[in-house]
């Protein structure tokens, strides 16, 4: 690229600005959101008939590909980990510690999500003959517990991160004062980004995300609900969760006013520490040498069944657990994982093409593996033990409370709800402090490393997120609502997120890694640039 022609970054720092807003991608989305939301609000029984009906188109039809795409980014994650590329760092200065930035990572990926599938996901299998055994056997049991980690293991991790590097490549190689996925297309669509191929990109993924989201919000607010209705007397119904939203929705939208570094950075480790202290309280005061056994079992037969698990799609029928479960899982996690690679790539300044990947796959699936460890496995626990049925009970009232009934066997039950509830509340809050960031970050004209989008966008962005599990909560549906609404989302989704990796090679293959030569009378964060006026706030 000559430098007596304009740069990417010159159309980046120009092409979008209206007081700093990218308002198609603003206002479309808006609209879209609204269509979705108004309806749902307004006729929830019709609403519900619809989802399910998606749900059963996509899951039989599309399982296969939904699994490819799942192997797909593992494979390329563990390029990206051990090929050419693995010691480049993306930009100089490390911003986060270690713990830190894995504590933003699962706080940003798994929300109430984890709290909900760590608990009693294990249940819901068991209604499902597992790798030909009979439904509800031993050995099905012993599988329930391997699918929860694998789940939410490696796979889960290589699709969230599989656009991390191209992002952090462009915004902190390339210093294309731009973030957001559009960006992450480039290399197949050059300077088309800029214009309406770009936009519908981006608003593809702001509709993506903020539907998936709604699954998280739609799992977590009746948790902690029917924590707050368990230990103060209080009736479990549609009024006490939007109350639940509200306060959620407040928490983290003052979180977001606050930034990165100063609100979610902070509730993130102190929500990482909590979290831990509640699995280590449940994993000494409950059968430890039971969850010991089980868990190290579970890894054993999630190691030995993986390829199995990743491919399995029962093409001759006896049993849909594929596509009611991992393709419902694969669909949540590709509808996030453009949002999450932006995140990820956000955090990782500094770091190295191996870490930005194997950070998430390795450390983020161990920590996600301990809920389904401790949780999970102390409820299989009541349910050998007879102590308690909750698999029966699963199928017969809303699993936050089938969480609660199984909270009431730990000593000290009323505290360990609460506690639960809170941390489940604040795992809420930190995911929706990152994708409202997100979402503001793809609204805005231009954004330096320095730099975060404007706060009231950012506040915009975090009340516009409680709309659809509004709608959702409206209806209140089976867990397949949610299952769908991740589902349906996903699918537009896959294609900008694999859109993306053939641009980042294209790119590669032509220039290899290596900065732009941008002119630094074009460069958004040189001094001459700021002087000029043309920051993103």
């Amino acid at each position: 690229m000559s430098r007596n022609k304009p740069t990417n970054a010159t159309h980046a720092a120009h092409a979008y600005v209206s007081g700093g807003i990218r308002t198609a991608c603003f206002g479309g989305t808006l609209a879209i959101v609204l269509a979705i939301c108004i309806p749902l609000i307004l006729y929830p029984a019709e609403g519900e008939r619809i989802i399910n009906r998606l749900f059963t188109l996509i899951t039989r039809d599309m399982d296969w590909l939904y699994l490819l795409a799942g192997l797909g980014s593992l494979v390329l994650i563990l390029w990206f980990a051990f090929g050419p590329l693995s010691g480049k760092r993306l930009g100089d200065t490390v911003e986060y510690s270690t713990f830190s930035w894995i504590g933003m990572l699962i706080c940003a990926g798994v929300g109430a999500g984890i709290m909900f599938g760590g608990a009693i996901d294990w249940a819901y299998y068991l209604g499902y003959p597992l790798g030909g055994e009979p439904a509800g056997s031993p050995k099905a049991m012993k599988l329930s517990c391997a699918y929860g980690l694998f789940h939410w293991g490696p796979i889960c991790w290589a699709i969230y991160a599989t656009l991390a590097v191209p992002i952090g490549y462009s915004f902190y190689v390339k210093k294309v004062p731009i973030l957001n996925i559009s960006q992450a297309c480039s290399g197949l669509l050059g300077d088309r980004v800029h214009s309406w191929p770009g936009k519908v990109i981006d608003i593809l993924f702001m509709v993506g995300l903020v539907a998936g989201s709604a699954t998280a919000l739609g799992l977590g607010i009746p948790i902690v609900a029917a924590g707050v209705a368990s230990c103060f007397g209080l009736n479990h119904g549609f009024g006490l969760e939007m109350v639940i939203l509200a306060l959620v929705t407040l928490l983290f939208s003052i979180t977001s006013s606050l930034g990165l570094k100063k609100g979610m950075h902070r509730l993130s480790d102190f929500n990482v520490y909590v979290a831990l202290g509640l699995l280590l309280y449940v994993f000494f005061v409950g059968p430890t040498l039971f969850l010991t056994k089980t868990s190290l079992n579970a890894v054993g037969l999630l190691a030995t069944h993986f390829v199995r698990m990743a491919t399995a799609t029962d093409p001759l029928g006896g049993s849909s657990f594929t596509q009611d479960w991992t393709v419902f899982y694969y669909a949540w996690f590709v509808a996030y994982a453009p949002f999450m690679s932006l995140f990820i790539a956000k955090i990782s300044r500094g770091r190295t093409v191996r870490q930005v990947v194997l950070g998430p796959v390795i450390l983020a699936s161990l920590g996600c593996g301990l809920f389904y460890m401790v949780f999970g496995n102390f409820g299989l626990h009541l349910q050998i033990t007879k102590q308690l049925d909750v698999a029966a009970l699963v199928n017969s009232v809303k699993g936050a409370t089938a969480i609660m009934a199984v909270a009431d066997f730990i000593p000290f039950p009323a505290a360990f709800k609460l506690i639960f509830s809170l941390v489940t509340a604040i795992s809420m809050a930190t995911t929706f402090d990152a994708v409202s960031f997100a979402l503001a970050a793809t609204t805005t004209a231009t954004l330096t490393p320095e730099d975060e989008p404007t706060r009231w966008n950012r506040l915009f962005w975090a009340i516009c997120l409680a709309l659809v599990p509004l709608g959702i909560l409206l209806i209140d549906g089976p867990l397949s609502v949610l299952q769908t609404a991740s589902i349906v989302v996903g699918l537009p989704v896959l294609i900008v997120l694999w859109l993306g990796v053939a641009a980042f090679f294209n790119e590669y293959h032509r220039t290899g890694w290596a900065p732009a030569p941008i002119d630094a009378s074009c460069a958004p964060w040189t001094t001459k640039e700021k002087e000029n006026g043309h920051e993103s706030h």
